[in-house]
């Protein structure tokens, strides 16, 4: 129960926004968006908390600042109005600093691309990585399935080690990630959402392997926490 409850614990620290002042510029492009708005949230124990609201009318091109006292992910939320979409929700890394934020109304979250994050870029590796594994797994389970409903059950049950050699594959891809990037928040950030929901398993080897400067950090903290 400790780790879920972190999972939705992590994001703590105080942030401030403002469309003048702010140590995060962000700014991009929603191209076909005219009417909707967009928040922009982080996590909190009670749930996402709202720190800033961009109302588009008439242009598709946005710009905010927020204060942020680190590295951590955020939410970038659409509300499109009349129009209705479960397509609607980007998490990012959001870093001091310039970042962009470029998508489409069409395909908000699948067209997204998030530049000026030295975390979101490490976090858009990860996930190419780990979707490689789960597509190969999800084709094995498809076939599993058939193998099942056509009357081959040997067929079908012979695909089970195979699929769980997969899912030890994704455990260790995660791990071995963080290991690997111990020198940024997406480390500890990992190890906490991907891979403590599984298994403590490898979470105090990468708590001891990360710099002092991460281990101080809001995901290093929430992971040493984790691990008492």
């Amino acid at each position: 129960m400790k780790k879920f409850l972190f999972l939705t614990a992590i994001a703590c620290s105080i942030i401030s926004c403002g469309k003048e002042t702010g140590n995060l510029n962000l700014s991009g492009e929603i191209k076909g968006l005219k009417q909707g708005t967009i928040y922009i949230k982080t996590a909190k124990e009670s749930g996402l908390t709202t720190l800033d609201s961009i109302v588009f009318d008439g242009k598709s091109t946005f710009n905010t600042s927020l204060q942020i006292e680190e590295p951590q992910v955020l939410y970038f939320s659409l509300n499109r109005g009349v129009s209705n979409s479960i397509d609607n929700d980007l998490m990012f890394f959001a870093e001091p600093g310039e970042m962009k934020i470029t998508t489409s109304l069409e395909r908000f979250y699948g067209d997204a691309k998030v530049e000026g994050s030295k975390n979101q870029e490490l976090f858009d590796k990860y996930l190419a990585s780990k979707r490689l594994l789960s597509n190969k797994q999800n084709e094995l389970i498809k076939d599993q399935i058939l193998y099942s409903k056509s009357g081959f059950q040997k067929k079908a049950d012979s695909l089970d080690l195979v699929i769980q050699k997969i899912s030890t594959r994704i455990y260790l891809n995660a791990a071995n990630f963080a290991l690997k990037n111990k020198d940024k928040e997406i480390a500890p950030y990992i190890a906490i959402t991907e891979i403590a929901p599984i298994s403590d398993k490898y979470l105090d080897t990468i708590q001891k392997s990360l710099p002092e400067n991460i281990a101080k950090s809001l995901y290093g903290k929430a992971l040493i926490e984790m691990n008492k």
